[in-house]
Parts: C-alpha cells; sequence; structure tokens
C-alpha cells in the first residue's frame, strides 16, 4: 500500500500550526480582514465568478490549486466557498483532459516519464473503467496535472464527468483552512473570551478532515494497486482459441 507523499503530511502539520498561531496571535492581523470584507462585498455577485475565472485561467498552467481552496473558504466560508472552488476545478479538469486527449497526448506521456507512479495508474485507467477513474481523482495531486495525465492516456471524457466528484475529498480540507483561518483571525481580534475552545474545535477538525483525506488516500491507492495487477493479468493471460 502506498501512503501520501511526505510533502503533504509536513504541509498538513505546518497549516495546523499555522491555525493555532492565528488563535492565539490573530489580532496583529485581523485589522486587515474588515477591509478584505469590504472589498469582497462590493464585487457583488461577480466575486465568485472572478474566482471561478481565476482557477479556469490560471489552473491550466499548474498553478498548486490548494491556494484557490484557501482563498475560497477565507472570502466565502465552508460551503460556498467549496462550491465555488469545486465548479471552476470541475470545468477546469474536464477542459484539460479534453485538450490533451487530442493536442497534447504525446508530450504529457513523455513527461510522464518522469512520475511513474502517476504514468502507471493514468494508463490503466481506460481498461479500469469509470470506478477505476474515480480513484485515481481520490489521490492528491494536481487536477490540472492529472487532467492532462488522464487525457493524454485516452481515458473517455464520459468517465470524468462522475469521476471528478471525487476531488472533493482532499478539495474540502483546503477549504475548511481557508474558513478556519479567517474565523480564528477575527475571533483573536475582536478579543473572543472563548478563542481557546472555538479554536481548538477548529484544530480539531482540521485534524479530522485531514486523517480522513489520508486514510482515503491510502485506500485509493491500494485499490488502484489492485487495479493496475488484475489489468496486467489480464493483458497477459492466453487468448483462447
Amino acid at each position: 500500500m502506498r501512503s501520501p507523499p511526505r510533502s503533504a503530511r509536513v504541509a498538513w502539520v505546518v497549516g495546523t500550526l499555522v491555525l493555532a498561531l492565528l488563535a492565539w496571535q490573530g489580532h496583529h492581523v485581523a485589522h486587515w480582514l474588515p477591509r478584505l470584507e469590504r472589498e469582497i462585498d462590493a464585487l457583488g455577485s461577480s466575486g465568485p465568478l472572478a474566482l471561478v475565472a481565476a482557477i479556469l485561467l490560471c489552473s491550466p498552467l499548474l498553478v498548486p490549486d490548494s491556494i484557490f481552496g484557501i482563498a475560497a473558504g477565507a472570502s466565502y466560508g465552508l460551503a460556498a466557498g467549496t462550491l465555488y472552488y469545486f465548479a471552476g476545478m470541475y470545468l477546469v479538469c474536464l477542459g484539460v483532459q479534453l485538450v490533451s486527449r487530442r493536442w497534447l497526448r504525446a508530450r504529457v506521456l513523455r513527461l510522464l516519464e518522469a512520475r511513474p507512479r502517476l504514468r502507471a495508474a493514468v494508463l490503466a485507467a481506460p481498461q479500469g473503467g469509470a470506478r477505476f477513474t474515480f480513484l485515481v481523482r481520490l489521490v492528491p495531486v494536481n487536477q490540472a496535472l492529472l487532467s492532462y495525465a488522464l487525457g493524454a492516456a485516452v481515458v473517455p471524457l464520459r468517465y470524468a464527468l462522475l469521476a471528478n466528484v471525487a476531488m472533493l475529498t482532499h478539495m474540502f480540507p483546503t477549504v475548511y483552512f481557508g474558513a478556519a483561518a479567517a474565523h480564528l483571525t477575527r475571533m483573536a481580534g475582536s478579543g473572543h473570551r472563548e478563542w481557546e475552545t472555538e479554536g481548538a474545535l477548529f484544530l480539531l477538525g482540521l485534524v479530522a478532515c485531514v486523517l480522513l483525506t489520508l486514510q482515503v488516500t491510502r485506500r485509493a491507492w491500494a485499490a488502484i494497486d489492485a487495479e493496475e495487477r488484475r489489468v496486467a493479468s489480464g493483458r497477459s493471460a492466453p487468448r483462447s482459441a
């Protein structure tokens, strides 16, 4: 069974420490929040559209998608932020997969030689069906990069229509982080009397999200490994006369 990259685990530990620091010393930056909130409110309905547009423009260039998740959570809260972030990334992934399949296939496959695990997984996806594509989407890598890879592997776009929903498992924690950071900063700035309790609850919530994501990732890799072996054995089995 493959474990999540060490860098991912380190990133979430650092993120948890950042939230703890904001709960403790967030009053030093809290005075920036009202201005930011006024600017977001002034955008009105164009604010979410601007966020989605930024995702559409930047994600195909492999800008880390977690940046948009944190920004969405800090600006629009957990529910709305998740919705806007997911909508933008869903459209990006469909578009990138289509472009990669039609025009960038050879180039992307060459680039994937530097990432043999990802290459092996996506090359098995067309034979694995929609379920296998769903499992691949559970792996927390850059989603635009994964879409390039799936397109180069000629995975049918119809598989992605449902499989892309699996992105939510690792998108939600980043939105949660942004929403929690904004809330803890605001709470520390207002001198909230029960910041310790609420801060601890937010931190526990983040830890729960991270642990759940890591568990899903481990199980996804195990299922991918099993599916790769099944596909490989199917290819090597002799055909009956």
